[in-house]
């Protein structure tokens, strides 16, 4: 019988709950009582335990992924049935210091699918009288955190990674006059051609279908002061590398001058999102819903490959693709990435 873990009400702070790891890997038995992953919050790590016997069979949250009470975090086949106690089935340590009396967890009794949990911190250290640092979010920060957070929750991302051969862009980039092209424009362009063969990739989750985005632009996502912008750029199937330069160039000069128009939030197929400037080599992006992808630009850098038998140093540069799976198949999602390569090296 499979029996739903539920993340429990910790009932010691109302910040988000963060996955740190997972202490046990699918496929394995459990025991009741056994540690099964540990969890953050503003207060305090803590272990969370299985009130059940029996076999992980499934996760459906992952490191990093924020979660709340009551979610849904893993499902464990019981085979005789799940084992619920008839007290209540939820207990957390206070994180008060030990010479205050320890506030008791809330809990229903006798739930199937709860969990225990016990802070890790508090026999460690005390709660600190000093006050917390915070920092204070802009509204646009907030924005930012609430789509992002509501997109790791909700779409079921999966990761296609590559790398590209970087020589023809260089060569272009180099001879082109009054100034280099930005490296974002031959990624715009090349997705743009790419989305003109895989029309799937235009279109979102909505519910119980697919609809189309009703648009034909690429964004280009940009930090300007610690606020996180996207560019649109319509049309990049049919303009030059240069063009689409020129465009993304003056819209970050005038976000930097403060022009609200450019601000304004705008639709686009997908977004490109570069951080080989910062010296990353590769790294998986979160989709900026409602769109169905995002591709991460690492640094292009030299590297020692084969070419008709021979070894050479040829510069490339790592691209990853995320993509929401309710919108497209792997398959499909490859082929759609592969044609992003072919273009990229054509130039």
């Amino acid at each position: 019988m499979d029996t739903e873990l539920k993340m429990p009400d910790l009932a010691t702070t109302d910040s988000t709950i963060k996955v740190v790891r997972w202490l046990i890997e699918t496929g394995q038995n459990i025991q009741r009582g056994q540690m099964l992953l540990e969890v953050e919050t503003d207060k305090a790590t803590m272990d969370v335990e299985s009130i059940a016997t029996g076999r992980l069979t499934a996760v459906h949250v992952e490191p990093g992924d924020e979660i709340i009470a009551g979610q849904v975090i893993a499902v464990i086949d019981t085979q005789d049935g799940p084992a619920t106690p008839s007290t209540p089935i939820l207990a957390a340590v206070s994180t008060q210091p030990a010479s205050e009396p320890a506030r008791q967890a809330s809990g229903a009794p006798g739930k199937v699918g709860g969990m225990f949990a016990q802070n890790r911190a508090a026999s460690q250290k005390p709660v600190s009288a000093q006050p917390e640092r915070s920092l204070d979010l802009s509204a646009g920060r907030r924005i930012v955190a609430q789509r992002m957070r509501e997109s790791k929750q909700s779409i079921p991302h999966f990761y296609l990674q590559t790398s590209v051969n970087a020589e023809r862009m260089i060569v272009r980039r180099a001879a082109a006059a009054p100034e280099k092209i930005a490296w974002d424009a031959f990624f715009v362009a090349a997705i743009g051609k790419a989305l003109k063969k895989f029309e799937r990739m235009c279109f979102r989750f909505e519910g119980d279908h697919l609809a189309a985005s009703g648009t034909d632009a690429v964004g280009v996502a940009v930090d300007n002061e610690g606020e996180l912008y996207v560019i649109a750029v319509t049309d990049p199937a049919e303009k030059t590398a240069e063009r689409i330069s020129m465009e993304i160039r003056s819209a970050v000069k005038q976000l930097r001058a403060g022009d609200q128009e450019v601000r304004k939030l705008r639709a686009a197929n997908m977004t490109v999102t570069n951080l080989g400037v910062a010296n990353v080599e590769t790294f998986t992006a979160i989709i900026n819903p409602p769109e169905a992808a995002i591709l991460a630009v690492g640094k292009v850098s030299p590297e020692a490959v084969v070419e008709n038998g021979k070894i050479v140093v040829q510069n490339r540069v790592s691209i990853t693709l995320s993509v929401d799976h309710r919108v497209v198949s792997g398959k499909y999602a490859a082929d759609f990435l592969g044609a992003i390569v072919r273009e990229l090296e054509s130039f």
